[in-house]
């Protein structure tokens, strides 16, 4: 019992040299240790989800998982054929050991044994198994998956187990979402998921289909697919030259590319690629970036510059942007000419200045993608042609055919490299020297200045402008226009610059006739002429003092109508807006009420005048009238019949005015005459109408005249005189009858006057003359 004792102490401190991390990987063991060990270490609390699986490999392969402490150490025994001690390792708190090879036909069991450090204390568990029972395949050596157009493309990699899964499993969800989802695909390599939202991440777990081989088939981890990138970056470009940063050296520009994504949380970087439009590769066009912008130092050639999204899933749609080659120079960067020679051959010549002996030259016509040619040169003349080394060994087949009247443009690079002039970095690797422009053989124009026109035309002079001739049309270099001018039988013509679209016609005569031609002219000759614009000087010239005083007169004129008119208006709106409202104290109606209302207080005097008329004076004139016949529709006759009224008319006085005596209404005038001094009144009635006077009265008047020599009135009859008044309203003609009431002059009113009607809108009176009754 002491040497049992004795060998399990030893066999404690053996195992407590062990690290955490690993076992001394070899011991001896025999069935009597693992006995003793199996009885005196009987705590399992310290090993969990003790398992151990076969691989396919060749040999087999075993291996031994379990979950435990990571502050204690343990030891892992294998037997089958005979004990061994497996190396064991940890992570994140699970123990896993080293593959150790088995044998198919015979049973194989694991013994752990954990130990403390105290001598009394120890946890052993085994695990045992038939080793075709445990073969596992998987999980997957190598997994890739990519997003598109809402489906997701799964492709795995099973290693050395291919030949033994036929079939796997795909179990997806929404991400932070509990249901999973699952799909079984009838291979072994690629997997595609449908109608995913495009905007949302997923997450995978992959296990093969069980089979004979591959009893046991695991769940990988869970893998977390990012959404899918299905917009395009927005790029936006910012160049600047040296003559806007004092930084930047001529030659060269400062391109600030910045672009923005929408989904920015899913994109895990940018690819920002650039590249001549030329087609010249380099070393280096394609960035990796996180940020959202990249500065570059380019030269004055021209690039494409794309951008795209990335992440695991895939990659978003390309963004591009492209910056144009400067065609012209804001400064000159050094002296270069080119001259072809034959339709593949030209030759290029520079300054001294240039340090460099790398260059690289591009060339293109308009609408054309440039071509290049990188070379190495000491001397500042270059002869290239379609069998030149450096620019046959780019790969292309066919060397640009120089045409004739057709511009080529050129543009010369310089690069710091001494070792290589092929581009290393599309980054800060060149510097444009200088530009050109060529023709292989110059021709005339065939086309005219277009949009001829004629401005400005006085007695002496005009101004004619034009639009030039396009490019395609010129077919060389412009040296100039030809304009002609003809009159009459005469003609005469004037070179412009070409730099010139408008001239100035002078010393022209006044009121004649012209006619206008233009014409551009190359080196080649002169090109068409454009149509005929004629135009006609002016005979008088109008000068800016005339137009001011014509413009004054004008104003004048325009003036004076506006105020008449405004005059007009004005008085016809107060008319229509303020009528004139008569005045009764002037009207014929008030002058014959107050006339009614003297009559009684003129009585006295009336009748002396009649007494000193009765020597048959001349100068009276008697108006008798008499009421024969009478019958009022509307009223009772307000006087008896007999009541005579006398009217008294001057000589002196005209017919409208008033009568200088008149006899009261109430009161009878008697007429003396010869025979008989008898009299008959009659009365005024003040209620009747025009209408009622006009349709039922029958009036007759006897006109007596006294001539100068006799005493006697000679009677005639007449027709009724009648005095027609004006009309008022009822409102005012009462305000002036209760001021004649009212008045100083009549205390009392005779009983013969007939008072107006209050109710009437208008009055209008007759008075009657007197009637002598023979």
């Amino acid at each position: 019992m002491r040497k049992c004792s004795a060998a399990f102490y030893i066999t404690l401190g053996f195992v407590s040299l062990w690290t955490t991390e690993a076992s001394t990987g070899t011991c001896e063991c025999g069935r009597d240790i693992l006995n003793l060990l199996k009885n005196k270490c009987n705590n399992t609390e310290g090993v969990y989800d003790l398992a151990c699986y076969i691989k396919h490999k060749k040999p087999l392969a075993s291996v031994c998982k379990w979950k435990g402490d990571i502050s204690t150490s343990y030891t892992l025994y294998t037997q089958q054929r005979k004990c061994s001690c497996v190396k064991v390792h940890q992570k994140n708190g699970i123990w896993t050991s080293d593959d150790f090879n088995v044998l198919s036909d015979w049973n194989l069991t694991a013994h752990v044994i954990e130990s403390s450090g105290y001598p009394h204390w120890c946890t052993y568990k085994n695990f045992s198994a038939i080793p075709s029972k445990i073969t596992m395949c998987g999980p997957h050596s190598k997994l890739t998956y990519k997003r598109s157009s809402g489906h997701l493309t799964v492709q795995v990699d099973w290693g050395d187990e291919s030949t033994y899964i036929k079939n796997f499993f795909v179990e997806y969800k929404e991400f932070n979402t509990t249901s999973w989802k699952e799909q079984q695909f009838k291979n072994n390599k690629e997997s595609v998921l449908w109608n995913l939202t495009s905007s949302l991440p997923y997450e995978l777990r992959i296990r093969c289909d069980p089979t004979n081989e591959c009893v046991q088939c695991p769940r990988s981890e869970v893998i977390v697919v990012p959404p899918e990138l299905t917009d395009a970056p927005s790029i936006q470009l910012e160049i600047q030259d040296h003559i806007q940063n004092r930084f930047i050296s001529p030659g060269q520009r400062k391109a600030v590319v910045k672009w923005e994504y929408a989904n920015s949380e899913a994109v895990a970087y940018y690819n920002v690629t650039v590249r001549k439009v030329s087609g010249e590769l380099s070393n280096q066009d394609s960035f990796r970036t996180e940020d959202s912008s990249l500065t570059m130092i380019l030269s004055y050639s021209a690039y494409n510059i794309s951008i795209r999204a990335l992440n695991t899933a895939g990659s978003s749609p390309v963004s591009s942007i492209a910056t144009e080659q400067m065609d012209e120079w804001r400064d000159s960067f050094g002296p270069f000419s080119v001259n072809i020679t034959s339709h593949n051959h030209f030759s290029l010549s520079w300054n001294m200045s240039a340090s460099s002996v790398c260059y690289s030259v591009e060339w293109w016509a308009k609408g054309q993608i440039p071509t290049f040619c990188p070379f190495y040169e000491k001397q500042t003349r270059k002869e290239i042609t379609g069998k030149t080394e450096s620019c046959r060994s780019k790969g292309r087949d066919m060397w640009p055919i120089f045409q004739p009247y057709t511009r080529y443009y050129f543009v010369l690079h310089t690069r710091p490299y001494p070792d290589t002039c092929n581009m290393k970095n599309v980054n800060n690797s060149e510097t444009t020297y200088g530009t050109a422009q060529a023709y292989f053989t110059e021709g005339s124009p065939i086309s005219a200045p277009g949009n001829v026109s004629i401005f400005n035309i006085t007695r002496h002079s005009s101004v004619i402008t034009w639009c030039p001739v396009s490019e395609e049309d010129l077919r060389g270099f412009l040296l100039g226009y030809y304009i002609y001018l003809m009159w009459d039988n005469n003609e005469t013509s004037f070179t412009v610059d070409p730099s010139v679209n408008s001239y100035e016609l002078q010393n022209l005569e006044s009121n004649s006739a012209y006619r206008v031609q233009l014409s551009a002219f190359t080196a080649a000759g002169e090109g068409e002429r454009s149509d005929f614009k004629h135009f006609v000087t002016n005979l008088l010239e109008f000068t800016a003092l005339n137009s001011i005083i014509a413009a004054v007169v004008v104003g004048i004129i325009i003036l004076l109508l506006a105020v008449h008119l405004s005059c007009r208006l004005l008085h016809r709106a107060k008319k229509l807006l303020w009528p004139s409202i008569p005045n009764p104290e002037n009207s014929n109606a008030v002058q014959k009420i107050e006339i009614a209302y003297e009559l009684g207080i003129l009585e006295p005097l009336n009748r002396q005048r009649l007494e000193e008329s009765e020597g048959c004076d001349s100068s009276t004139v008697f108006v008798v009238g008499s009421k024969r016949e009478a019958s009022p529709l509307c009223s009772p006759p307000t006087a008896q019949d007999g009541v005579p009224t006398t009217l008294l008319l001057s000589e002196d006085e005209d017919i409208p005015s008033i009568p200088e005596q008149i006899a009261p209404p109430d009161t009878p005038t008697q007429v003396p005459t010869n025979e008989s001094g008898s009299t008959e009144t009659f009365p005024m009635d003040f209620n009747k109408t025009d209408s009622t006077l006009n349709t039922s009265v029958d009036e007759e008047i006897t006109t007596f005249v006294s001539n100068t020599t006799g005493s006697d009135f000679i009677p005639t009859s007449q027709p009724t005189v009648v005095f027609m008044s004006d009309y008022t309203t009822m409102e005012i003609f009462q305000q002036v009858t209760m001021a004649g009431i009212q008045g100083p002059s009549m205390q009392t009113v005779k009983p013969g006057l007939v008072p107006v009607h209050p109710g009437q809108d208008y009055v209008r009176q007759s008075y009657f003359s007197q009637e002598t009754v023979q």
